[in-house]
C-alpha cells in the first residue's frame, strides 16, 4: 500500500529482495521507533524522488552502505561541526537528534529533512527542519502513515 502511494507521489522505488535486519546501532540509539516505520524500513532498498534530490533514509543508509555523499545523519554532523566551540550548543544539538530520527533528506532548493519525533509528548509526529538551524523544526503531521498520505497527495513538493 505504501509503495503504490509513493509511486503515485513520483518516487522511484527499489524493493528489497529479502527482508533486511534493522541495524542494532540504530535500535540502540532510537529504542522506541514506531512499528509502522520499522516495518516500512525492512521492505525497501531505495526510495528517491525523480531528480534524486530527496530520498528516504533506509537500512543501507543506516548501515553506511549507501552510495550517497550524504550520511543518514548528515545534518546532525553539520550542526555539530558549526557549533564545535560551544559546549552548551553541542548538548542541545545532540539531545535534539537523539529524539528525532531523520527519515527523508532533501537537497531540493536547500538542505532540509523530515524526521520522526521520539519525544514523549510529541511521539510519532513528523517534523520538518531546514538549514542553517536544522533543529528549529515545524510539525508536518501526526504520524508516519499521515506522511505517506501527504506525499501521495503531493502536498510536500517544497521538500520532495
Amino acid at each position: 500500500m505504501n509503495q503504490e502511494k509513493l509511486i503515485k507521489a513520483g518516487f522511484k522505488i527499489k524493493n528489497n529482495s529479502t527482508e533486511l535486519e534493522i541495524p542494532k546501532s540504530l535500535l540502540k540509539r532510537y529504542n522506541n521507533l514506531p512499528i509502522e516505520y520499522l516495518t516500512f524500513l525492512k521492505n525497501f532498498e531505495e526510495i528517491t524522488n525523480e531528480n534524486d534530490t530527496a530520498w528516504f533514509n533506509l537500512i543501507k543508509e543506516f548501515n553506511g552502505n549507501s552510495e550517497s555523499e550524504f550520511k543518514w545523519n548528515e545534518f546532525e554532523l553539520l550542526s555539530l561541526e558549526w557549533s564545535e566551540d560551544d559546549n552548551e550548543e553541542l548538548k542541545v544539538i545532540t539531545g535534539f537528534w537523539n529524539h528525532h530520527i531523520p527519515i527523508i533528506l532533501s537537497v531540493k532548493d536547500e538542505y532540509q529533512f523530515l524526521a520522526i519525533s521520539l519525544e514523549k509528548e510529541k511521539y510519532g509526529e513528523i517534523v520538518h527542519g531546514t538549514e542553517p538551524e536544522f533543529e528549529n523544526i515545524k510539525k508536518v503531521c501526526n504520524n508516519f502513515n499521515e506522511l505517506i498520505d501527504l506525499l501521495e497527495k503531493k502536498e510536500l513538493k517544497n521538500i520532495v
